[in-house]
């Protein structure tokens, strides 16, 4: 079968990306002040129980700045890039912001699996000298297979909201609607399943691209948040595209264009968050909590006491999280009774009516607790 010009693209992209295996940097000599990164968990050789495997990393002379994603490199600065049996980018699960993240075991068979981890520059060149790799023994107790097939055609998108020619804050959301395809994060850097992938999400971009400077997001949600801080005001082209587990692109598709205007001053009454109609004392009567990778944000909120608050929660990471509420750091007793499962892009509400003091939040999924997702709700 001919491959499209579009899939050889990518696939030269693979070829000059990684071309060196992983461990045969191991043993590169740098100088001391380079950038280096060390894997602290899981230990080489481990058992991994758990559905979802928690890595966490140790980074020096290196900042991390997932704002920067796309932006023309820097040195020293740039993101992490985790890869699962392998060393090209058709095994990348995603880029990674902090130094601790999950890698969803979503399509990963029982036994043996190597996970490779880079510090990479802002336009996604890995840094082989500081490549690290380690082999797991994945034995989850309930493994998740990859997904029939959903052939019902070439792939479209459409945006959702009138984003096109308007004025948006440095941040702001976004909401697409795919046909015949289904967005699936966890599944980014795992086996092609027709059908299924995630979206590339490029700026400021030309339509051919000949490297991946530009590409912002690789996020299988139908809604995000774009933060183009780092871009500056002005007028700014953003680029959404259909992409296969191994990020070839899908072709024929049908991706989306449009065009905002980034001004530091807007602020449309959509993108006015609830924290900024906050009571005059500081409580907040309505607020939002975002759970992405292994982490809330934010990690401290205030909401006013003896009233019914609004919470709304949304999980925009790859991977199933949760949200409880205790009265204390004892996360065996939900004391306030709230205990809410999101899946990965989905959003809840939940209403919070609680008496005056610090309240204890955080992930009941086994793991995700003791990596750091917890957090501080002052009620006053």
């Amino acid at each position: 079968m001919k491959l499209p010009i579009r899939g050889l693209f990518i696939r030269c992209v693979v070829a000059l990306m990684l071309v060196a295996t992983m461990a045969a940097t191991l043993g590169s000599a740098h100088a001391q002040d380079a950038p280096a990164l060390k894997i602290q968990s899981p230990s080489d050789g481990s058992a991994i129980h758990s559905s979802d495997i928690i890595v966490q990393v140790e980074i020096s002379n290196f900042t991390v700045d997932c704002a920067q994603l796309g932006r023309p490199d820097q040195p020293g600065t740039g993101h992490i890039l985790a890869l699962v049996d392998g060393t090209t980018i058709a095994q990348v699960t995603n880029f990674y912001c902090a130094d601790t993240f999950a890698i969803p075991g979503d399509g990963l068979t029982p036994g043996e699996h190597t996970i490779a981890v880079v510090l990479a520059s802002n336009t996604h060149v890995p840094d082989m000298n500081t490549a690290q790799v380690i082999t797991i023994d994945f034995q989850p107790v309930q493994p998740v297979p990859l997904p029939v097939a959903y052939d019902m055609g070439a792939p479209a998108i459409t945006l959702v909201n009138a984003l096109d020619g308007t004025t948006v804050p440095p941040s702001f959301e976004v909401q697409v609607q795919p046909v015949n395809f289904i967005g699936a994060t966890a599944l980014e850097g795992k086996a092609n399943v027709l059908g299924y992938g995630h979206y590339h999400v490029w700026v400021d971009a030309p339509d051919m691209p000949t490297s991946l400077a530009n590409l912002v997001l690789m996020t299988g949600t139908n809604a995000f948040t774009l933060d183009l801080s780092a871009w500056g005001d002005g007028q700014h082209t953003i680029r959404i595209e259909p992409a296969h587990n191994d990020h070839a692109m899908y072709d024929p598709a049908t991706p989306v264009t449009f065009t905002v205007n980034v001004s530091a001053n807007a602020t449309p009454a959509a993108e006015q968050s609830p924290q900024a109609a906050a009571a005059s004392d500081g409580a907040q009567t309505a607020t939002t909590l975002d759970l992405v990778d292994i982490a809330f944000q934010p990690t401290e909120m205030t909401i006013a006491a003896n009233q019914d608050i609004a919470v709304t929660l949304t999980n925009t990471g790859a991977i199933m999280h949760n949200f409880s509420v205790t009265d204390n750091q004892n996360s065996g007793v939900t004391n306030l009774g709230i205990s809410v499962d999101l899946a990965p892009g989905e959003t809840k509400s939940v209403t919070i009516n609680a008496p005056a003091g610090d309240y204890y939040f955080f992930c009941s999924v086994p793991g995700h607790e003791a990596a750091g997702m917890h957090g501080i709700m002052h009620v006053q």
